[in-house]
């Protein structure tokens, strides 16, 4: 499910589940949908945990796109998986909503 972390104003953020896919998506787009009804101009998708994406959750994703850039809102996904990552931009999501991609933390050597 799509859980909301922090709504302010017409800013929402939520975390992405582990999956989303044919089964999930259907559940995801009601939530975000009334999110967007709601008032939400600017979502942010947290993707930290999400490990598999499937064709119906990029067409979600485009969607929920579509209807803020008609409302003059944003979207953007962040500390989204490297192969996730990968295919978002293969895919050139990159030119119409912000893809971060998740920090890798390397230990820094100590002197």
């Amino acid at each position: 499910m799509l859980h909301v972390s922090d709504r302010t104003d017409d800013r929402v953020t939520a975390g992405l589940p582990e999956t989303v896919d044919l089964y999930t998506t259907p559940g995801l787009r009601a939530v975000g949908d009334r999110i967007i009804d709601e008032g939400c101009l600017h979502l942010t998708l947290d993707a930290s945990h999400t490990a598999h994406m499937d064709s119906t959750g990029i067409t979600m994703l485009i969607t929920w796109y579509q209807r803020l850039e008609r409302l003059g809102g944003t979207m953007s996904v962040t500390d989204v998986p490297h192969h996730l990552y990968d295919l978002l931009l293969r895919l050139g999501l990159d030119s119409v909503m912000t893809i971060t991609p998740h920090a890798t933390t390397t230990d820094a050597p100590t002197s």
